[in-house]
């Protein structure tokens, strides 16, 4: 980069953020965002406010880099479109939402067409890690990556940022990490109700979770958030048993059936996370009636 000069266009909990650290690393932000507050936040700890996108654009420096921080889907690809309208050969833009990976490569030839740099970058480590450091996954040109390293390393954990290949790499890795992340929820989820729910009901369970926290082979960052989590509310009392999914579960295993590769363990969690939020429950009904009419099961009334 030319100078130490960003656009960020969205500020919700992870694109404020970012624009925060960005500033706390000593970078010049123009930031836009729909909705106001979070511009008046960021504007108040010194970055430059702007009313629209093609503002923003317009008020960098040039060759100019916009960081993209939104929701996936129709609203990150529609503003990408809106912003480069307004940009010229050599400007970067760099999309650090969840977009699905096909429309990362899409975008990334369209805009290349253009001149304009296209950088997917899949970011993790949540809210947390983007006020202090996140771990990123960038796809795109490799000169485009290469003239940006600075920025990513100056947004990351030490070692905590990756080029990995062409347009669309970034946020594909990315969506295979949030994938393996389900598993490993669900794996958690499980293993707690067992204790939960075994001949052993005096467990202290956030106890518990510290423990396998500190040396065990399943130690890590979920564990340790769980064990937060009942330490604020041993049973859990105040959280309804429904899992949403934010789609990169439904693309990581629509990938796998692409690419024929076995993926149960992942795909069985997002079918418990489906099963969740169903009132649908007629195939269970009819379990329960073949067990009684094969066997001679008993079955619940309601």
């Amino acid at each position: 980069m030319s100078s130490k000069e960003v656009g960020i266009v969205g500020l919700g909990k992870m694109g404020k953020n970012i624009a925060l650290q960005m500033l706390s690393k000593g970078y010049l932000v123009v930031a836009y965002n729909r909705s106001v507050g979070p511009v008046n936040e960021v504007a108040a700890r010194g970055a430059r406010a702007t009313g629209s996108v093609k503002e923003l654009v317009e008020a960098l420096m040039k060759p100019r880099t916009v960081w993209f921080m939104l929701t996936s889907g129709e609203v990150t690809s529609e503003a990408i479109r809106e912003a480069s309208k307004y940009m010229e050969n050599g400007d970067t833009i760099i999309d650090g939402g969840n977009t699905n990976y096909k429309e990362s490569i899409s975008l990334g030839h369209e805009l290349n067409k253009k001149g304009i740099n296209y950088l997917d970058a899949g970011c993790s480590g949540g809210p947390s890690g983007a006020l202090n450091g996140m771990c990123i996954m960038i796809g795109g040109r490799k000169e485009a990556f290469e003239t940006h390293k600075d920025l990513f390393r100056d947004l990351s954990v030490p070692n905590g940022y990756i080029y990995t290949g062409e347009s669309g790499s970034g946020h594909f890795t990315k969506m295979v990490h949030n994938a393996i992340e389900y598993g490993m929820m669900e794996s958690i989820g499980e293993g707690l109700e067992l204790v939960k729910e075994g001949p052993y009901k005096d467990v202290d369970i956030a106890g518990l979770c510290r423990l396998w926290n500190n040396g065990s082979v399943i130690r890590g960052y979920l564990i340790e958030l769980v064990a937060r989590a009942l330490e604020k509310d041993p049973k859990l009392s105040d959280i309804a048993p429904y899992v949403d999914d934010n789609g990169e579960g439904r693309w990581a295993v629509q990938a796998a059936v692409e690419y024929g590769i076995p993926f149960n363990a992942i795909s069985n969690s997002l079918y418990e996370r489906f099963s969740s939020r169903s009132e649908k429950k007629y195939g269970k009904r009819v379990l329960a009636a073949l067990r009684h009419e094969f066997g001679g099961h008993d079955v619940k009334k309601e």
